[in-house]
């Protein structure tokens, strides 16, 4: 199609640094660039609108959620990037909640690319071969941010391998059980989540980006 037959194109950049508990998020974009090399306008820096309203300046998606997936009756969407984010999707006048619950793919595939020299663990391969840990399970599950009522957002700033570290420090575990104990956390955290903040969804969608 021709630059005129869109309306405009938003970008949001790739977020380097995000600390709404301190008032700002920064992105790498360059939307006057992109907005030259295509001709169509585009709309940019999302976040810090939200975050001057007091907001957490993310997740973004639950705006897209609310108009893509909508229903008659409740429902939950989990999008699952290197965070993982719910949107609960009220009927009657309620409003739309979205907040980030936990890690996404991201401390699952810092895991396997130290361990196995693979950006990600195809098919669960790795992490089928190992057994679950409920004492480092519990330990993971312990972060205070778990807890926290939405709005609420997180980043690499606190799921990081430095954070994971601190959780098998003065432990020996097997590569592969460490990453089928983190394939639980990942999935315990979305669930706790849903079942916590949108206990009355009739059905839940899962979206996401592959690797």
């Amino acid at each position: 199609c021709a630059p005129a037959d869109i309306c405009a194109i938003g970008a949001h950049g790739q977020t380097v640094r995000h600390r709404p508990e301190a008032g700002y998020s920064l992105q790498l974009n360059a939307p006057a660039r992109l907005a030259e090399l295509t001709q169509i306008d585009v709309v940019a820096d999302f976040r810090s609108r939200d975050l001057a309203a007091g907001g957490q300046g993310a997740p973004l998606v639950p705006a897209f959620h609310a108009a893509a997936f909508s229903a008659e009756a409740p429902r939950a969407v989990v999008n699952i990037g290197g965070i993982s984010n719910v949107t609960y999707l009220p009927d009657g006048e309620q409003e739309v909640l979205g907040f980030d619950c936990g890690p996404g793919n991201l401390l699952l595939d810092a895991w396997a690319t130290q361990h196995r020299a693979e950006p990600f663990d195809r098919d669960g391969e790795f992490a089928a071969t190992g057994r679950l840990d409920p004492q480092l399970l519990a330990r993971l599950l312990a972060e205070p941010f778990l807890a926290l009522a939405p709005p609420k957002s997180t980043g690499r700033e606190l799921f990081s391998q430095a954070w994971l570290g601190k959780a098998l420090a003065g432990t020996a575990r097997s590569p592969q059980d460490v990453q089928r104990t983190l394939t639980e956390f990942t999935a315990r955290c979305i669930g706790d989540a849903i079942e916590r903040w949108c206990a009355s969804a009739h059905d839940i969608v899962v979206c996401g980006a592959e690797p």
